[in-house]
């Protein structure tokens, strides 16, 4: 579970910004109580967060920042912080350190990582187990400055020690973190490594992000299969089922196609000889020719396995790009509301409700929030009004991004405001009276000033 995320000189993030899924004890704030969580360190953590704001105002620098923590954490960013991603509306911050903070619980324990990356190296580096946020109690685990790496009194009894600082002495990185480079260094407590693998279970869909590896999965689960199924029946897509289109693989692809195929044989034979696999265990996803395929080996012989839409007054079967855009977000979003439901993962989405109806989006937040039995989190980006409902949020689950006149980002819950209980959020947002909204302009004098060309002309 995210407990607190800190960013600061990244993209529209000038000073250090703090978002966090605390629980507040404001007005209004004390219904929906099953949306609360508490974590084994004693602290009350929310489920859901809705994030709004002008367009241009941070919403969703607040999610790149958090994906480019993970990408640093999991050693996907080979240059660190090049100059594009720092605040550049004010040239002292392009010499200035980035820091990012993400406190977090994962399988029960309450962790507190920080980095700061200077000129493309990480300079500091930490990170603590909090045992009891009511006694103040912590361990800590590491500290990094430069690639001096000093471990805490945790592991003064480890086998690993004395290998690990070796290890890290020789072969750490400027830019690698600690937490990727001792992922498998302790084989004998596994307190870091679990500390890492909480960033693969921090998922982040952006507006037209696609899900491949579930897409596979549904070619195989028939209760992931039928979970995508009925969310897009009750969504009145017209959809009444969703089909598995098998074709031999050399019907398939013509004969332009043949490096492709080939590319896919290569990859997938790969893939079987690493799982030690003969034939066909999950097919490898692919998009192509309008529809979301997996190639797979059954029998011997290779296969492209369609997934198809069938609506309730046809037996033609359907490709999704020839369903609406509303229809392909909603197959989009399956499998975060079924993992959601199901399993301790944080989803973190921008723009929720792009192409669905407003009701519809609602909809889904309301499945949740009545079925979800996990230590799940929802994190989104909206502009959605129709949301704003005590009835679906708690007012410690709205948040706001404001640009101030410098151009910088800054976030606020809606419980710093303390609106009284009866007054309508939704209306009280779009009047202005808590920010997020832009401030717009005359749009009339653009034809004004359009007709004055003519009329001159």
């Amino acid at each position: 579970m995210l407990i607190r995320f800190v960013v600061g000189n990244f993209m529209s993030f000038k000073e250090e910004n703090e978002f966090n899924m605390l629980k507040s004890k404001g007005n209004g704030s004390q219904k929906l109580k099953h949306h609360i969580i508490k974590t084994n360190s004693g602290v009350e953590v929310l489920k859901t967060a809705a994030i709004y704001g002008a367009n241009a105002a941070g919403k969703s620098n607040l999610v790149k920042a958090i994906a480019y923590l993970k990408s640093i954490v999991l050693g996907e960013e080979s240059i660190l912080m090049p100059q594009s991603k720092r605040f550049r509306l004010n040239e002292s911050y392009k010499s200035k350190p980035t820091t990012f903070r993400l406190e977090f619980e994962y399988q029960g324990k309450h962790f507190d990582y920080a980095i700061e990356i200077f000129k493309g190296k990480i300079k500091e580096e930490w990170l603590y187990l909090i045992d009891s946020v009511a006694k103040s109690k912590e361990t800590l685990l590491f500290k990094r400055e430069n690639n001096e790496v000093t471990f805490g009194d945790y592991f003064d009894k480890s086998e690993d020690l004395d290998y690990a600082k070796k290890f890290l002495s020789k072969e750490l990185k400027e830019t690698e973190t600690v937490l990727e480079a001792c992922y498998n260094v302790f084989e004998n407590d596994l307190i870091l490594k679990t500390a890492s693998e909480l960033f693969n279970n921090l998922i982040i869909i952006e507006p037209d992000s696609v899900n491949f590896n579930y897409i596979s999965h549904l070619f195989v689960n028939e209760k992931s299969r039928t979970f995508t199924k009925s969310l897009l029946t009750i969504g009145k897509t017209g959809i009444d089922d969703i089909k598995i289109d098998l074709t031999k693989a050399d019907s398939y692809f013509s004969i332009e196609d043949n490096d492709f195929k080939m590319e896919l044989i290569d990859e997938y034979e790969n893939d079987l000889l690493f799982k030690n696999q003969t034939d066909y265990v999950v097919g490898l996803p692919f998009h192509r020719k309008g529809s979301y395929n997996a190639f797979c080996k059954i029998g011997g012989e290779y296969f492209i396995q369609a997934l198809k839409t069938k609506h309730f007054n046809s037996e033609n079967l359907f490709d999704f790009d020839e369903e609406s855009d509303g229809t392909n977000r909603l197959f989009e979003l399956a499998p975060a509301f079924e993992q959601l439901i199901d399993n301790d993962v944080v989803y973190i989405i921008d723009e929720l409700e792009r192409s669905m109806h407003p009701l519809l989006a609602k909809e889904l937040l309301r499945m949740y929030a009545l079925n979800s039995k996990s230590k799940s989190q929802l994190i989104f980006t909206t502009h959605e009004s129709h949301l704003l409902d005590d009835k679906l949020l708690r007012r410690d689950e709205i948040w706001f991004t404001e640009k101030k006149q410098d151009g910088s980002t800054e976030f606020y819950p809606l419980s710093n405001f303390n609106p009284r209980g009866d007054k309508v959020l939704e209306r009280g947002y779009l009047q202005g009276r808590y920010g997020g909204i832009p401030f717009l302009g005359d749009f009339s004098k653009l034809i004004v000033e359009d007709n004055l060309v003519e009329n001159e002309s």
